[in-house]
């Protein structure tokens, strides 16, 4: 047997009794640590207790209800999170520049009537809502739901930071009235821009 034959069947024995070692001392290690987890290594998770309210936070700039945020929404907890409601659930988390005015949380437009352009489409407003609010069960609860889903913001109804929302008990002779102011002014406002003339008729 040469040199070089001797170097390598001793490299190789070496490489051999060291991972034997290596996979004998983790064992060990593992059988006095059922975690699994090193001695140096954090194994306590700390709970942060003092985490920041994002509806203080919000209701610093924005007031309503002088100063005071009312609705249900308030009080009530996310079906699919289980923790509270908050600004941020709705509204969405705002980045840095929000102070200096950048447009980033989902506003809510309702007045259909005003003759603006909203940020958000319908779909994207409501989609927010359905989160939460399950259509088929809004459909059972009253058939306007599933009439204006697509076509109308919840929020044209339903006001979001309310004593009380207009909705709510609201009675069949006024919920008619409802119904019949909308569509009149629909239907005024159509009848208006067909006295228009056209472009092409110029």
């Amino acid at each position: 047997m040469n040199f070089y034959a001797m170097l390598k069947k001793g490299l190789v024995t070496s490489i051999t009794v060291g991972l034997f070692a290596f996979a004998f001392s983790a064992n060990a290690e593992n059988n006095t640590n059922p975690t699994g987890n090193s001695a140096n290594t954090l194994t306590y998770q700390p709970k942060l207790e003092n985490q920041r309210d994002p509806n203080q936070y919000c209701a610093k700039c924005h007031k309503f209800n002088d100063q005071q945020f009312h609705g249900t929404h308030l009080s009530q907890v996310s079906p699919n999170t289980g923790k509270p409601i908050t600004c941020v659930s709705c509204h969405g988390k705002i980045s840095e520049d929000h102070r200096r005015g950048v447009k980033d949380v989902m506003r809510f437009h309702g007045d259909i009537f005003d003759g603006k352009t909203p940020m958000y489409t319908v779909q994207e407003q409501n989609q927010v809502c359905f989160a939460c609010h399950k259509p088929e069960k809004l459909r059972e609860k009253f058939w306007a739901h599933d009439v204006h889903a697509m076509k109308l913001p919840c929020a044209s109804c339903h006001t979001l930071h309310p004593e009380q929302d207009a909705m709510k008990d609201i009675q069949p002779k006024q919920r008619v009235k409802l119904c019949v102011d909308c569509h009149g002014k629909q239907q005024a406002i159509r009848e208006e821009k067909a006295k228009q003339p056209t472009k092409d008729a110029q």
